[in-house]
C-alpha cells in the first residue's frame, strides 16, 4: 500500500504497478487498482489522455469479462460431467460390476441404485456405495463369476 506522498507520479505508478506483480497473476482488483492510482497521483497540469483513459476502461472490462467467462466455462464444464456420470450410473442399475476397491478388495456385485455423494453419483452394490473409479468391468446381470 502507499504511505506518504511519494516524490513523483511517475514512481508511484512504478510502486503501485511493482506490488502488482510481485503476485503470481495480475487479476481485476490489480488492475482496477493501478487505475485508480495512476488517477489519484496524476500530474493535473498533463493529466490522463481521454483516449488512454478510455483504453485503460476498455482493457478493465475486458479483463473482468473474460475471467466471468472463464467461471462460467468451468462452471458449465462441471456440470456436463456431473449429467454425464448419472447418465453413466443409471446405465449401471441392474448390471453385474467388478469392482477393485480403495482397500485392493476384487468383488462383484450387482448395481442396485444410484445415490448422490458431493454432487455426484455413486454406485451401490450389495448395500455398500462405490465410486466410479472403482469400476473394472460392467457386464449384463445374472452372470456367475467366481473370486
Amino acid at each position: 500500500m502507499f504511505y506518504g506522498v511519494a516524490a513523483s507520479s511517475g514512481q508511484t505508478r512504478q510502486t503501485a504497478f511493482s506490488d502488482a506483480v510481485n503476485k503470481d497473476v495480475l487479476g481485476k482488483d490489480d488492475f482496477l487498482r493501478l487505475l485508480t492510482t495512476q488517477l489519484r497521483y496524476q500530474d493535473p497540469i498533463n493529466p490522463v489522455q481521454d483516449q488512454e483513459f478510455v483504453a485503460q476502461l476498455a482493457q478493465f472490462s475486458s479483463l473482468e469479462q473474460m475471467q466471468n467467462l472463464n467461471t462460467t466455462m468451468g462452471e458449465m464444464m462441471e456440470a456436463q460431467q456431473q449429467l454425464t456420470a448419472l447418465g453413466q450410473a443409471m446405465n449401471m442399475l441392474g448390471k453385474q460390476v467388478e469392482l477393485m476397491t480403495r482397500t485392493g478388495e476384487n468383488l462383484f456385485g450387482t448395481v442396485q441404485g444410484v445415490q448422490f455423494r458431493d454432487a455426484w453419483p455413486m454406485i451401490q452394490v450389495d448395500g455398500r456405495l462405490y465410486d466410479f473409479g472403482e469400476v473394472v468391468s460392467i457386464s449384463q446381470g445374472g452372470e456367475n463369476h467366481e473370486s
